[in-house]
């Protein structure tokens, strides 16, 4: 049977929303720090191919491209696609800007590398997600190598229930969260409050555990390299929200049921 879903994705993303009240928190990245780390634990060279999945307003692609990499950014919300095709455009980068499923795109062999960043993996369900890195072993160039981002399970299930966002204007994002057992997935009602108008979305990320992912990457045909607890070369660990992998594409694993 297959899992519930929890939320409408084409309902959860407004583009200009979502960066109206991520805007302090995305200008406190360090964008291009993170694009650094990304460049030495990938042992990355310009002007190898990227694929950057789930790649929203383009942050990390357009900073991949300024450092002449040839990227293509796959997202499946138009707005966002919109935004980093024109920040592109407005700085002369070329980056190509697609909308497609990360769960079901068709590349052999294109990418000398491919990222995955800030839970743009964990969205849909636990099927979806394991034919994505069926997608990205075949896009990915024989020992090509992989960046895959999560959430730390252990740390989110220990966040408090209620979370405030406040622009000090009025304007409010409260979520109301809760990690569901059964499923493994953290599950989100969310409320904005802008301009004296209300809207309700509710979304939710599943939430791997390191054992559980790695089980899975090496079925699929990845060996892990890496494990960071963030975008610093730190070790994984409960007290860090975010787990990121470093992975490399070999050989699927032969099946032990197959003879000669």
């Amino acid at each position: 049977m297959p899992e519930p879903m929890f939320f409408d994705f084409t309902q959860l993303f407004d583009a200009e929303e979502y960066l109206y009240f991520m805007e302090e928190s995305l200008r406190a990245e360090d964008t291009s720090a993170q694009v650094t780390f990304l460049e030495d634990v990938l042992e990355a060279k310009p002007p190898m191919k990227v694929l950057d999945l789930g790649c929203g307003h383009g942050r990390h692609a357009n900073e991949l491209a300024r450092r002449g990499y040839d990227v293509l950014g796959m997202d499946l919300v138009d707005g966002f696609l919109d935004v980093a095709r024109r920040d592109a455009e407005a700085e002369g980068l070329k980056v190509e800007y697609v909308r497609g499923d990360m769960g079901s795109f068709e590349i052999e062999s294109a990418f000398d590398r491919v990222v995955c960043l800030y839970d743009a993996f964990g969205f849909f369900d636990d099927y979806h997600q394991v034919e994505t890195l069926r997608c990205v072993h075949r896009a990915l160039v024989p020992d090509g190598r992989f960046l895959l981002d999560l959430r730390t399970r252990e740390f989110m299930t220990r966040l408090p229930g209620v979370a405030v966002l406040d622009k000090g204007n009025g304007d409010m994002m409260i979520d109301r969260q809760q990690f569901d057992l059964e499923t493994g997935r953290f599950v989100d009602r969310r409320t904005y409050v802008r301009d004296g108008k209300q809207r309700e979305v509710m979304f939710s990320v599943r939430l791997w555990a390191f054992t559980e992912i790695r089980l899975v990457l090496q079925s699929i045909g990845f060996t892990i390299e890496a494990a960071y607890g963030g975008f610093e070369k730190v070790p994984i660990s409960a007290q860090r929200p975010r787990t990121v992998l470093v992975c490399r594409r070999v050989d699927p694993p032969r099946d032990p049921s197959a003879h000669g």
